[in-house]
């Protein structure tokens, strides 16, 4: 039991106003909250406030209201507080079952946001309460993780104090003294009592300066228990932790017990102690039962029955309050329990009703996606009968007035030809002839550009191709064709992009042949992307000297690339140079 004592309030100090200020303040901050936030804080403050002036009871109903305020399904630092609290006061009220079991939850909340201070903090309440119980190797080894996941910097401000490295050693050293090992909880102690003195530990430094006195005793080291007993009576005066007092005074009494006025000394001082400060009702009985130990060795009869009167009187009252706390832990946990069913009942409401909108919305998808495949399906039918059409133009144009135009043809050559042609009619069967060839090429542009077989840049390449080497063939100018398009198969174009597309090539084709007086033309198409495609023509000839020389022809060029939404560059060097830039 004397460990209960040792480790209280020394893990958690408030500096500042938990010991010595009202409720009031925190009541009224609560009183004026707007927000849930707040209401949770002020009311977790206020258990944190009762635990700190030794009202357990009050802290656990405060505790409470704070957890009716959150929900269980909450997981974040608030909610690792409330667990750790409620391990403490479990700790407090000799429950150390129910606190190794609040602690395991901390520390798997701890473990789900990821906090690794908050994961020690829950560790070491794992590893006290399991002390306590008599578990020592669990408890080294949870004191251990708490060491191990204990960061080195610790700058964040939280809503509830947390352990420090002093903390942790001294209950190693505590778990080391219980089993025996002196030399190790020495070592534990000192570097407990190294990051205390660094830290100014008020409540740190009376308590490791006790346990020093507690290992020296032990091992009948009188004379240096006896100085830091002494030493951390001096400590915890200055910083009024008179509870610390009263237990080295127990201390004292074990220490002297041979000398029978230094024993009775010290049971008044402790005595006179009690009735001053308020100091919390388990460490008067370590205090009375150490009394009653020393008494009965040196057969102090009137002494012992006063001292058994106040344990049974301390018995009575912590039985009657223990009672009561299970109780309330009882019903807090029925509590919780319903709170928790309630929310798996209206999360299986929100699923059912997700699940009949789910239902909903595959239902109008289902609906959806059959007029689609309707009106898709529809959209193709008109489309395969507008190719239909397009193809039976096509075949009429070809058939038709394709033959019409040949038959034309044939006969203004036989009239060129014939010896009865007068100068007159020769003349005029060549303009016959010559439109003629006009017609029937744009005859076949048009048929071309309404085949549907023809809608890839591969056969586009081709048909420009043809058509500039027919239309230079036998003129001065040498044509030539390049280009770098790999895998052209796959690129498809439209029979409107090819039409217009070919009909601005022709037009700068014609430029070329009628008016540059080139000797050369090349055309160069590549693929700059597998969406873009670059037409450049290039010839040797005398350039755009004057604005109209090109006649309506850049006027139409112009119109046609914006259509296709391209864009065009014309300019004179060392010839004319156009440049063709187009999006498929």
């Amino acid at each position: 039991m004397k460990f209960i004592l040792q480790l209280y309030f020394f893990f958690f100090c408030i500096v500042g106003w938990a010991q010595h200020s009202d409720d009031q303040p925190l009541l009224k901050n609560l009183q004026n909250c707007k927000t849930e936030k707040c209401r949770i804080k002020q009311s977790f403050l206020l258990a944190e406030y009762f635990l700190e002036t030794d009202d357990i009871e009050s802290s656990q109903r405060w505790l409470e209201k704070t957890k009716d305020l959150v929900s269980p399904k909450v997981i974040d630092s608030t909610a690792v507080f409330i667990q750790s609290l409620q391990s403490e006061l479990f700790y407090y009220m000799g429950l150390y079952q129910f606190g190794t079991n609040e602690a395991e939850k901390a520390i798997e909340k701890a473990r789900q946001i990821k906090d690794s201070l908050l994961i020690a903090d829950a560790y070491f309440f794992l590893g006290i309460n399991q002390l306590e119980i008599n578990e020592l190797e669990k408890a080294q080894q949870s004191l251990w993780k708490s060491r191990n996941y204990f960061p080195n910097k610790t700058d964040r401000k939280h809503i509830r104090s947390l352990i420090q490295k002093e903390h942790i050693y001294n209950n190693i050293a505590q778990s080391k003294f219980k089993l025996k090992e002196m030399d190790s909880a020495v070592w534990y102690n000192a570097k407990a009592y190294t990051f205390a003195k660094k830290n100014n530990s008020k409540r740190g430094i009376p308590n490791i300066e006790q346990t020093f006195g507690q290992i020296y005793l032990s091992k009948n080291q009188k004379d240096s228990a006896l100085f830091y007993f002494q030493k951390s009576i001096h400590s915890a005066i200055k910083s009024n932790y008179y509870d610390i007092v009263l237990l080295n005074f127990s201390y004292l009494m074990e220490s002297q017990s041979d000398d029978q006025v230094l024993v009775n000394q010290w049971f008044e001082k402790g005595m006179g102690l009690m009735d001053q400060k308020i100091i919390n009702i388990t460490f008067q009985r370590y205090f009375y039962v150490t009394a009653l130990a020393v008494f009965k060795k040196r057969n102090q009869t009137d002494k012992v029955a006063f001292v058994q009167e106040k344990i049974i009187a301390i018995d009575d009252e912590t039985q009657l309050k223990g009672n009561f706390y299970i109780q309330n832990i009882t019903e807090q946990y029925a509590k919780n329990e319903n709170k928790l069913l309630t929310l798996q009942v209206e999360e299986l409401t929100k699923q059912r009703k997700y699940a009949f909108l789910q239902l909903i919305a595959a239902g109008l998808s289902l609906i959806i996606l059959s007029l689609v495949i309707v009106i898709i399906r529809r959209k193709n039918k008109i489309q395969q009968t507008l190719l239909n059409q397009k193809s039976e133009i096509s075949k009429d144009l070809h058939d038709d007035i394709g033959s019409g135009l040949s038959s034309i043809l044939i006969h203004a050559d036989l009239l060129l030809r014939s010896g009865e042609t007068s100068d007159k009619q020769k003349v005029l069967a060549t303009k016959i002839n010559q439109t003629g060839k006009e017609i029937s090429q744009r005859l076949n542009t048009f048929i071309w550009s309404l085949n549907t077989e023809h809608n890839t840049l591969q056969h586009f390449s081709e048909y420009v191709k043809f058509y500039g080497t027919t239309l230079f063939e036998e003129t001065p100018i040498a044509f030539s064709f390049t280009t770098n398009i790999q895998d052209i198969e796959s690129v498809k174009m439209n029979g409107q992009l090819r039409k217009h597309l070919f009909y601005v090539i022709k037009e700068v084709f014609n430029n070329a042949l009628k008016h540059a007086e080139a000797t050369k033309t090349e055309l160069k198409m590549q693929l700059l992307s597998p969406k873009l495609l670059q037409i450049t023509i290039v010839d040797n000839g005398t350039g755009i000297i004057k604005e109209n020389d090109y006649g309506n022809g850049i006027k139409n060029i112009q119109n046609r690339i914006e259509l296709l939404g391209g864009t065009f560059v014309m300019q004179t060097k060392n010839g004319l140079q156009t440049i063709l830039t187009i999006r498929l």
